[in-house]
């Protein structure tokens, strides 16, 4: 096993789980289109310093599309497409402090 220190200051994990029925999963509420958009984001504005990730279930599918934010250990839930424009604004703050 190696182990290596992550390089980024915010890591992001959108859970993209889809289930065959029902639409009671993230990627059924528009995950994708949201993760899509934040990566680009990200990789745009913030390469080095904060990292998107498509991730799986994170247990919590139930309460909208779910964002876990690292190292502040916060989940972001009953996420809409909607909401991009105030998780970027929560991230570049988030990104500040950390950098004060």
């Amino acid at each position: 096993m190696k182990k290596e220190k992550m390089k980024t200051e915010i890591e992001v994990f959108i859970c993209n789980h889809s289930r065959d029925s029902g639409d009671d999963n993230c990627a059924a509420k528009g995950a994708k289109e949201l993760t899509d958009k934040l990566k680009k984001w990200a990789k745009e504005e913030h390469k080095g310093e904060m990292k998107v990730f498509r991730s799986g279930c994170l247990g919590k599918c139930s309460e909208g599309i779910a964002i876990a934010c690292y190292p502040q250990k916060k989940f972001l839930l009953e996420v809409v497409p909607e909401d991009y424009k105030e998780i970027k604004e929560g991230l570049e703050e988030a990104l500040k402090d950390i950098k004060d």
